[in-house]
């Protein structure tokens, strides 16, 4: 096996990998949670600044007809993923 097709298969059972935990193995975390496994980025950071990364809220309607909305939620396996490969450093206000 050459070294190019070997660093090809390797990337690419990499990026398989990464690609399974965040679809199946995603962990969706408060902000909170978050500042826990990401020890540089702080509560404020995240209500400052939050909104460059992948998140999401929960909205639901209850029985009464009364709207509700959760905290945001961001998923963690994405968020390690930008750490990893370098886009965490290129965020921009949206």
């Amino acid at each position: 096996m050459d070294k190019a097709f070997r660093m090809e298969l390797v990337n690419e059972v990499r990026l398989s990998v990464m690609r399974a935990m965040e679809t199946y193995d995603e962990r969706w975390l408060t902000d909170d949670q978050l500042v826990e496994h990401i020890g540089i980025m702080t509560k404020r950071w995240l209500r400052e600044h939050g909104d460059m990364l992948p998140r999401t809220r929960v909205n639901w309607v209850d029985d009464k007809g009364q709207q509700h909305t959760s905290s945001w939620m961001y998923p963690l396996h994405r968020i390690q993923a930008m750490i990893e490969d370098g886009r965490i450093s290129r965020l921009k206000v949206s």
